[in-house]
């Protein structure tokens, strides 16, 4: 076999170090840049949920952008970020299961923070979402269970875990890339249910190749959440 023939045999992984490089500096870039755009929201805006509505925004778009620059500069397809087509029942009964194995692993942790006497922290978020207007429960529900779930699973799963996986094999991609999507969200208790999530989350992208099953788990968890603290709280 020629050294032509090898080369055509091996293409060079689209995700490799170059993209995971960019990935952990964009989001490193998107945190430090918040952090000068929270304080410029949080000083001109009086009202603490709308301060709170332009904050999300602002991350999101900015974790768009991040997509969307090394997408492009990496001449990445849609497909190679895992946007490709999955059975839906197929893909859904998988949600289904692995929701349940995520709510019951959520369900032991509270117990036992719950026995040590460990008594959750309410945040910014829980403060946004309690008490909503119909039209700002659509407006939750459309910011938190659709859009933040498809901007985050492309970056985590798509872009991260995709490049990961190039060179340390898929479980132990999906490892890292859930610890890094639970501590990402700085919040110390809740950083077990959420790798617990995420590793959910990066089984599903594996067995589905795709990340619209993942996707769907992480809208689904977002959504029950949102509901919950809406009306029960």
């Amino acid at each position: 076999m020629t050294e032509e023939e090898k080369i055509e045999v091996c293409p060079k992984p689209k995700l490799d170090k170059k993209v995971l490089l960019s990935v952990f500096i964009g989001i490193a870039a998107v945190f430090f840049v918040m952090i000068l755009i929270n304080s410029f929201i949080f000083k001109i805006v009086s009202g603490q949920k709308a301060a709170f509505y332009l904050s999300v925004l602002a991350s999101n778009t900015l974790f768009i952008v991040l997509i969307f620059i090394i997408k492009t500069n990496k001449k990445l397809t849609w497909n190679d970020l895992g946007w490709k087509r999955v059975n839906f029942f197929a893909g859904l009964k998988r949600v289904l299961i692995i929701w349940a194995i995520t709510w019951f692993i959520d369900l032991v942790y509270l117990l036992i923070i719950n026995y040590l006497g460990i008594a959750p922290q309410g945040n910014e978020l829980v403060q946004l979402l309690q008490k909503p207007t119909f039209l700002i429960l659509l407006a939750n529900v459309s910011l938190i269970a659709i859009i933040a779930p498809f901007i985050e699973e492309t970056l985590f799963r798509g872009l991260l875990f995709g490049s990961l996986r190039t060179y340390c094999g898929t479980w132990m991609a999906i490892t890292i890339s859930a610890v890094i999507f639970s501590a990402l969200h700085f919040d110390l208790l809740g950083f077990v249910p959420r790798f617990v999530l995420g590793m959910g989350l990066g089984y599903l992208y594996v067995k589905h190749n795709s990340i619209f099953p993942s996707v769907g788990l992480h809208g689904l968890n977002n959504l029950l959440a949102v509901i919950m603290i809406s009306t029960v709280t």
